[in-house]
């Protein structure tokens, strides 16, 4: 059975050559396995659940053999996450940072998400070594221009993120590129042509609310020298919230909940998921494949357990209306209690594979970029 799982894996990393040797991709496609069946990324607890046929030290040693001598083709894997989606789907990008530490370490992560309010998956990642500090100007474009290699900008619905991704060089690279953004900016940002008899009213939040229960919305002003539309309110938390961007500024409270779905993401990569925090790695490459690695098996679970919700039994919701689990800690459970049954894992595995072959079939990206490295 285990097996079988494999081959069907490892058809998957053919069709994306993510890795080039024949050996590696097996054993990707068992580690892959062996992170869902552990939920834990440490190399001696992965290695307990790789291969039974062999002792866990020589695991851990072929662990960590793939960590020093692999490369792995990034490029490849965000083709293999952006083609788990329909291709006639219009999709969100967000961008954040997540960070720990471990030890003097300090793991700094500026990531950036693909979704469709239902699936959200990695698209590119970067590891800052600037001592947890914020991600710069050239950190985020370097992002953004990868990600454009493969989705068009008339594809992107949004682009969204939070307070730290500010500036003029970068608000205007994504006005002149066509994509439709909203940033939360921070509340003592400056807002030319802004109404000076606001000023008062926006310094309390409960004043605020009371005076404008709808928020004020701000069109044509200019925001680090760029002209957009502004939206100023108060968040579920009572703090003042500014928003920016080039959408209609009424609807920008709308699109920037849309933000928290890369909330959700880190959580299911850690704590609520594979507890990727617990990594004992300090060198920044090695960390950039585990998350590869831990995004490919968080992409396997959060699919199955999607189909699970659509077509077997739906996930209950809590009192607050949202789902009791998330698709992908019901994917977790569901392969780890189907790796004892082969039949069922093994169609699920199949029809996974089969989804993102069709959606490559009909993949819509730049020509000359990407598509001459798939194999169709």
């Amino acid at each position: 059975m285990r097996y079988s799982l494999t081959i069907e894996i490892k058809k998957l990393i053919d069709r994306f050559p993510i890795l080039s040797h024949l050996s590696r991709k097996k054993f990707l496609a068992m580690y892959i396995l062996a992170l869902i069946n552990s939920r834990n990324v440490q190399f001696c607890e992965t290695a307990n659940h790789l291969n039974p046929k062999v002792k866990n030290e020589s695991n851990e040693v072929r662990i960590q053999d793939f960590y020093r001598e692999v490369h792995l083709d990034f490029d490849q894997i965000a083709l293999l996450f952006f083609c788990i989606f329909p291709s006639s789907q219009k999709l969100d990008i967000v961008i954040d940072r997540t960070e720990w530490d471990f030890g003097s370490y300090q793991c700094n992560i500026l990531m950036v998400v693909i979704s469709n309010r239902t699936l959200t998956l990695p698209f590119y990642w970067e590891l800052l070594d600037n001592k947890s500090g914020n991600s710069n100007t050239e950190n985020r474009i370097d992002l953004v221009k990868k990600c454009l290699d493969i989705i068009l900008p008339q594809q992107i619905s949004l682009f969204v993120g939070d307070r730290e991704f500010i500036g003029h060089t970068w608000f205007k690279y994504l006005k002149d590129n066509k994509i439709k953004f909203c940033f939360r900016i921070p509340k003592h940002h400056n807002i030319i042509y802004y109404d000076e008899n606001m000023n008062e009213i926006v310094q309390k939040a409960d004043e605020l609310h009371c005076s404008y229960p709808n928020g004020i919305t701000l069109s044509d002003r200019l925001v680090d020298g760029v002209v957009g539309n502004v939206y100023v309110g108060t968040a579920k938390d009572g703090e003042l919230l500014f928003l920016f961007g080039n959408l209609a500024a009424s609807t920008l409270p709308k699109y920037y909940e849309r933000r928290w779905t890369i909330e959700s993401f880190f959580q299911n990569l850690k704590g609520r998921g594979f507890n990727l925090e617990l990594t004992h790695l300090r060198s920044s490459e090695k960390l950039k494949k585990l998350i590869a690695c831990v995004s490919l098996a968080y992409a396997f679970c959060a699919n199955t357990g999607l189909y699970e919700h659509r077509k077997v039994q739906k996930i209950k919701n809590k009192k607050h209306g949202r789902k009791s689990k998330s698709f992908s800690r019901k994917g977790i459970d569901i392969i780890r209690s189907l790796l004892k049954t082969p039949d069922l894992l093994d169609k699920l595995i199949q029809r996974f594979v089969k989804i993102i072959c069709i959606n490559a079939n009909h993949l819509k990206i730049k020509p000359n970029v990407l598509i001459q490295k798939i194999v169709i």
